[in-house]
C-alpha cells in the first residue's frame, strides 16, 4: 500500500508539471497548436477604377451602390496558429468572399476600354480570396499578458467577370497580389477560462506592379472550456487601397491598371481545436 500511495504521488506530481497540462488548464495565453472554424458575416464596400493604357481613364464604380453587389454575405473562415516558442507565433487565416449581381445601369460607363451604355443589362461576379499569414514575437510574456510585433502577408486574388447582355461584352480580369503589413498583439486572460486579443497593422509599400496600403484591427474575446476546446467571437477590420498596373484583360490584348478601394469587415462567431 505504501508503495502505491508513493506511486500514486509520483504520477500526480508527473502530471501536474507536464507542460500541455500547464498550458492547457493553468496558463493558457497560448496554444501549442490550434484550429479555428469560423461563421464570418462579412460587410464589403468595393470601389473600383479599371484604366486602359491605350484608352485612358475609366469610371470609377461602386460595385454595390453602382451595379447592385450585396454588400453582406455570410461565409466561412478558417485559421491555423502554432507557437513555435514561448516568444514565437506563426499564424495564418483563409476567407473566400463570392458574390454577383444582375443590374441595369443608369449612366454611361468605361470599363478597362470598354465603353457600356446607358440602360445596359450588366451581370457582375466578384470573388476576392484572402489568405493572410503572419508572424509575432512576443519580447513581453508574464503570466496573465502578453505583448508582441511581427510582420505579416496578405495575399489576395481577384476575379471580375463583367458581362453586358446584347453587346455581347464579357471581361475577365485576375489577379494575385501580396501585401504585407506591420503587427502589433496583445492578449490577456481574464479568470481562468477568459482570453481576450485585440491587434492592429499597416504598412504602404511597393512590390513590383502593386503599389498599396492597408490598415488592420482585430478583437477578439474567448471561453476555454478546457484543454482541447474553446469558443468565442471576433470582430475583423480591414481597409485596403491599391494601384495595380500590368494587368490584362481575357484576351491579353489590352494593359489596364485597377484602382481599388476595399473595405472587408467580418463579425464572427468560431469553434476552435487546441493542443
Amino acid at each position: 500500500m505504501r508503495r502505491f500511495g508513493t506511486s500514486l504521488a509520483l504520477l500526480n506530481l508527473a502530471l501536474a508539471a507536464s507542460p500541455a497540462t500547464a498550458q492547457g488548464v493553468h496558463e493558457p495565453l497560448f496554444d501549442t497548436f490550434n484550429f479555428k472554424f469560423e461563421a464570418s458575416w462579412v460587410n464589403t464596400s468595393t470601389i473600383i477604377r479599371l484604366d486602359s493604357l491605350e484608352h485612358g481613364e475609366g469610371t470609377t464604380l461602386s460595385f454595390e451602390d453602382d451595379l447592385g453587389l450585396p454588400d453582406n454575405e455570410m461565409v466561412p473562415s478558417v485559421s491555423f496558429e502554432w507557437q513555435t516558442g514561448r516568444r514565437h507565433r506563426l499564424g495564418v487565416r483563409w476567407q473566400d468572399v463570392n458574390r454577383d449581381s444582375s443590374t441595369q445601369v443608369l449612366e454611361e460607363i468605361e470599363w478597362g476600354g470598354e465603353i457600356i451604355p446607358v440602360e445596359a443589362d450588366i451581370t457582375l461576379g466578384f470573388d476576392i480570396r484572402t489568405l493572410a499569414v503572419d508572424y509575432t514575437y512576443y519580447p513581453w510574456v508574464k503570466e496573465r499578458w502578453a505583448g508582441g510585433f511581427g510582420l505579416g502577408f496578405r495575399v489576395m486574388s481577384l476575379t471580375t467577370v463583367l458581362s453586358v447582355e446584347g453587346n455581347e461584352l464579357e471581361e475577365q480580369v485576375d489577379g494575385t497580389a501580396p501585401v504585407p503589413y506591420v503587427n502589433f498583439e496583445y492578449r490577456r486572460m481574464l479568470g481562468e477560462r477568459w482570453r481576450f486579443k485585440a491587434g492592429v497593422g499597416w504598412l504602404e509599400v511597393r512590390i513590383g506592379d502593386v503599389k498599396g496600403a492597408q490598415y488592420i484591427g482585430r478583437l477578439a474575446g474567448e471561453y476555454i472550456t478546457g484543454k482541447r476546446w474553446g469558443f468565442g467571437a471576433a470582430f475583423n477590420l480591414s481597409t485596403v487601397d491599391v494601384d495595380w498596373e500590368g494587368l490584362q484583360d481575357a484576351d491579353g490584348d489590352n494593359q489596364l491598371k485597377a484602382v481599388i478601394d476595399l473595405d472587408i469587415n467580418d463579425i464572427s462567431l468560431y469553434v476552435r481545436i487546441r493542443w
